[in-house]
């Protein structure tokens, strides 16, 4: 070949995944939804995490893509009116940025692909055919929430020793209730604890049950990923640091860093970085049924120490150095 025609073979290479069907181009931006139950506010390190992730994979804001952002400001019942919205401003895709809002959208529209954060099982809960090949609609990063319950049940027993019944905030309503629940129970059978199961659906439904943990006996709580768990998560902590209730959370930073005791669970960071390039995929012609759904690449235990301290509970040295990350 002529050096002329290595250089527009080349060129061509290197543009060509960025023409195909479905691509964005300096002209035409690709809309992305940011589909979110929280307010603005909550967790911003989650849009920062997906930018940078964009950012990385050599996608310029404004030029390649545009972010249309919505949020339901702790109200779940308005998630899908939210989704419709951007369906009908033509996003390329759909970001869900937790199960509610990959649900919501979900009913929404079977044509528009979502991309999420999937807390609970996408094939136990009919939303893809198998991981390996989604088939539908949806794609993204199983976050594992059910399988990590035996991991922070241990956890707890190894920061509470003498710990013998423990709380699970939960919501009976919820899809996969019954099935963690299962898994739940014989997780604690096999490092001898007792669950008690404290059902709550809204803010005053979490301070009642709570209220109630002295009565019950409860050495600890650990929670169930649902939306009033998500939506109430400040509330959460100040309750349990006031009744003086070890916790042991999923997610270090809607809970941890704000005053909860201890999380185990994916650096959900990462997770953000991880669906953009399920993003740039999409948005250049692949199908969200035929990307993989992905497991998280990095998983990190978050210890506060001065919360530690605030409800009285001495932490074993072995469990502190086995921390990724621990809160002064």
């Amino acid at each position: 070949m002529k050096r002329r025609d290595i250089i527009d073979w080349t060129v061509s290479a290197i543009a060509g995944p960025f023409t195909a069907r479905g691509a964005w181009s300096a002209d035409t931006p690709a809309k992305i939804g940011w589909l979110k139950i929280q307010d603005q506010r909550h967790t911003p390190e989650q849009l920062k995490a997906f930018r940078e992730g964009l950012s990385a994979l050599g996608q310029i804001e404004g030029r390649d893509y545009v972010l249309v952002q919505r949020y339901g400001e702790g109200k779940e019942a308005r998630l899908p009116d939210l989704a419709r919205d951007l369906v009908g401003l033509g996003v390329r895709l759909i970001l869900a940025t937790s199960q509610p809002s990959v649900a919501a959208a979900a009913r929404v529209t079977k044509t528009v692909p979502i991309i999420g954060r999937l807390n609970d099982d996408p094939v136990a809960n009919g939303m893809a055919k198998s991981l390996a090949r989604p088939e539908g609609n949806i794609s993204g990063v199983y976050s594992l929430a059910e399988e990590l319950t035996p991991k922070r049940l241990s956890l707890l027993k190894e920061a509470i020793p003498s710990a013998r019944r423990v709380g699970v905030l939960l919501r009976d309503d919820w899809p996969n209730a019954k099935r963690a629940w299962q898994a739940a129970e014989k997780a604690a059978a096999e490092v001898r604890l007792e669950l008690v199961g404290l059902n709550a659906r809204s803010a005053s439904d979490l301070v009642a049950v709570l209220d109630d943990a002295s009565a019950k006996h409860l050495d600890g709580i650990i929670t169930f990923r649902n939306p009033t768990v998500v939506t109430y998560s400040k509330l959460i902590v100040e309750q349990c640091r006031k009744l003086r209730l070890p916790t042991v959370f999923d997610d270090a930073r809607e809970y941890v860093d704000t005053g909860g005791l201890m999380s185990y669970g994916p650096d959900v960071d990462a997770i953000y970085r991880q669906l953009a390039r399920f993003a740039v995929k999409i948005i250049n012609g692949a199908q969200p049924g035929e990307i993989p759904i992905e497991e998280p690449t990095k998983f990190e235990l978050v210890i506060n120490r001065r919360t530690a301290s605030e409800i009285g509970v001495q932490l074993p040295p072995d469990l502190m150095a086995n921390a990724d990350r621990v809160i002064e």
